[in-house]
């Protein structure tokens, strides 16, 4: 009697092996706790390999998280680019944003990374159109949680700056349901192009504004809606990871002020409790990644 066994096909190790499936497992470079970014980063980084834009243009920074991504990328995969990060990096001590101090600091982290391909504006993002040429842009990213004027009226003068191979990268989509001035332009963008949409973390919609949009992009938007579906978990899952580290370091750093307010100081060090709690969680969450990147540099 024949072993059925044999006739099935073989597993379909390539998928897992393949440097296409590479940068939705790599570790960011800027991790910061409580991102409202953190859970696109995966998407960021296998988004501009994909696509590899030529130039990028970030509307609304913040504290650089996505930014970071896309530049990281680029660095990786060596796309020949210019990218510039277009953000007033203003207070607001309703949320407690204070501009000077976010600005500073990812400038640090910025200009010894990418400073060769990339710069930074500090001005009102609504205001920067002038400074690229009609055309120009491969991708444009609006974080609706801070350049949200930049999706409203003056969004006109930036849908000229896209390329034949524009994409248009959409932040806050599913912020107040929809009601906002990003929400409201990705709507419009659904009637009239072709798009997909992750509405987890805020909710981030893409979008093929160029006829000639990178061929990869444009089948996922072609995506069927199950199909669409894996593809949202399987990205909602990978990005979950980096919410998850941020709540774990979180809780490291609650329980050492519990210890600190308990314990004095110099005997704090010597709490192996509080050293073996902070590993064990990190490890948890590392290791298998780690892993990962160890297997594909042995393969090579």
């Amino acid at each position: 009697m024949n072993d059925r066994r044999d006739e099935r096909p073989p597993v379909g190790l390539d998928a897992f092996l393949s440097d296409d499936l590479a940068p939705a497992f790599w570790t960011p470079d800027l991790q910061i706790e409580d991102s409202r970014w953190q859970p696109h980063v995966p998407f960021a980084f296998w988004l501009a390999a994909a696509a590899r834009p030529r130039r990028l243009v970030e509307l609304g920074t913040g504290r650089g998280v996505s930014y970071a991504a896309f530049c990281e990328a680029a660095a990786r995969v060596g796309i020949d680019a210019q990218f510039c990060a277009i953000d007033d990096w203003g207070d607001d001590r309703a949320t407690g944003f204070l501009g000077d101090d976010a600005f500073n600091d990812f400038r640090d982290f910025h200009d010894r990374r990418y400073s060769r391909f990339s710069t930074l504006k500090r001005c009102a993002p609504e205001t920067a159109s002038p400074d690229f040429a009609d055309g120009s842009i491969d991708l444009l990213h609006i974080d609706g949680a801070r350049a949200d004027d930049a999706a409203g009226d003056s969004f006109a003068a930036w849908r000229s700056r896209l390329s034949s191979r524009g994409l248009l990268l959409l932040h806050g989509t599913r912020l107040r349901d929809g009601e906002t001035r990003v929400g409201r332009l990705f709507a419009e963008w659904r009637e009239r192009a072709p798009h997909f949409e992750f509405t987890h973390g805020d909710g981030l919609g893409l979008v093929c504004a160029g006829p000639e949009a990178p061929e990869v992009i444009a089948a996922l938007c072609r995506l069927q809606a199950a199909d669409g579906d894996i593809f949202r978990a399987r990205f909602e899952f990978l990005g979950a990871r980096w919410s998850e580290r941020s709540i774990a370091l979180n809780l490291i750093r609650q329980f050492d002020d519990d210890i600190q307010s308990f314990r004095p100081r110099d005997q704090i060090t010597r709490l192996p409790i509080r050293t073996r709690f902070a590993r064990s969680i990190l490890k948890t969450l590392d290791d298998p990644l780690r892993h990962f990147r160890k297997g594909r540099r042995s393969a090579r």
